[in-house]
């Protein structure tokens, strides 16, 4: 992931690099003319009133008797030479809006390519300019503090959720109820299994409601999941009401001593008013405590944009994307949480149940310009 955004950070870190190299050949130049034409303008200065020149000045001879030693010539010492003035400006550089533009210009098309959103670009833009304008660099500096500053962008625009956080809150309440949404086709499903996984591994008991009675073939995918996991399934005929299998399974928990209820629900290839609908009921009969949009990280805007409609129409507490490791792009990273305020919470990774990655924005941040 980030291939092609890290290279380009590196490339505009080098660039701003380059530049200061320039300007301290165009100084060290300048320092040098400076100092061989010092001597010549002495001179004028001294045929204007009439000196000679001395580079030497000797103290008169005091008068003496013969027996008393001649007393050491008194040197009169010269000031110390003055450094030039550009000697000042070698290795220092304020960075100013010039610069600031030449290091966005350098990312933004690269950004705007790998599918991170327009506002996330200009919100690093505007970052760079508050964090940059006006501070000293050095050669020896400038990659450091520009590498900070990036780093510091990026990691403003993304949010996470600790796990070991979110895990207390699950298990504050029992049973804990998540409904997982999303389009058609994001792996929903198998992300919701891996998920359960995550539970089973610190030491939680979940159930998972097949509400997603729509499409073909997915009851049955489910299964074959909990089977191989060893997790009950609430599950009715398809064609049945998605909320009253939601509701079978939360009262089964209930009673069975479940800690987690896990809803999965259905897709659609298109967002359509119909499966908006269909979810709303879902979310109103369930009261799920914590709603997860699941998300194809290769979709880029197009899966910030459906992270934006679910959450305006049925609400969403955190993002999961799926496909992250095959996501050479980034930009879905970059942008979900930015575009929807909402953390993201996991990154799926693979195909197995253990292929779900804890997100965290400063390992991203790091990541990026490592």
């Amino acid at each position: 992931m980030f291939d092609f955004i890290k290279k380009k950070i590196k490339d505009s870190i080098n660039s701003i690099q380059k530049k200061l190299v320039k300007e301290e050949k165009i100084e060290e130049r300048e320092a040098a003319h400076d100092e061989t034409a010092l001597p010549a303008q002495e001179t004028k200065e001294q045929e204007k009133t009439h000196d000679k020149p001395a580079t030497l000045k000797v103290a008169p001879k005091e008068e003496r008797s013969e027996e008393e030693p001649a007393a050491p010539r008194r040197v009169q010492e010269e000031e110390p030479k003055k450094e030039p003035q550009g000697k000042k400006k070698l290795f220092a550089h304020q960075i100013n809006d010039v610069d600031i533009q030449n290091i966005y210009g350098e990312i933004r098309e690269s950004l705007l390519e790998n599918n991170v959103a327009l506002s996330v670009v200009e919100a690093i833009r505007s970052d760079l300019k508050e964090k940059l304008k006006g501070k000293d660099v050095s050669l020896l500096s400038t990659r450091r503090d520009v590498e900070a500053a990036v780093k510091d962008s990026i990691k403003d625009i993304l949010m996470d959720y600790p796990v070991d956080d979110f895990l207390a809150v699950i298990k504050a309440k029992k049973p804990y109820i998540i409904l997982f949404i999303g389009v058609n086709g994001v792996g929903k499903t198998t992300t919701l299994a891996k998920f359960a996984k995550f539970l089973i591994k610190n030491g939680l008991k979940p159930v998972v409601s097949a509400s997603d009675t729509f499409r073909a073939a997915s009851i049955e995918q489910l299964e074959t999941h909990t089977k191989k996991l060893g997790v009950e399934i609430i599950k009715h005929n398809y064609g049945a009401d998605p909320a009253a299998v939601a509701f079978d399974a939360i009262k089964h928990a209930r009673t069975s001593g479940a800690d987690v209820v896990l809803i999965d629900t259905a897709g659609r290839s298109d967002i359509n008013k119909n499966l908006l609908d269909e979810l709303k009921k879902v979310k109103r009969v369930s009261k799920p405590d914590f709603t997860i949009f699941v998300g194809d990280a290769l979709t880029g805007n197009d899966v910030v944009n459906q992270a934006k409609i679910f959450d305006k129409e049925v609400g969403i507490d955190a993002t999961i994307l799926s496909k992250a490791d095959v996501d050479k792009k980034g930009g879905a990273v970059l942008s979900i949480s930015y575009i929807t305020k909402k953390p993201i919470i996991f990154l799926g990774t693979g195909q197995s149940y253990e292929d779900l990655v804890p997100f965290n924005k400063e390992k991203t941040a790091d990541f990026l310009l490592e």
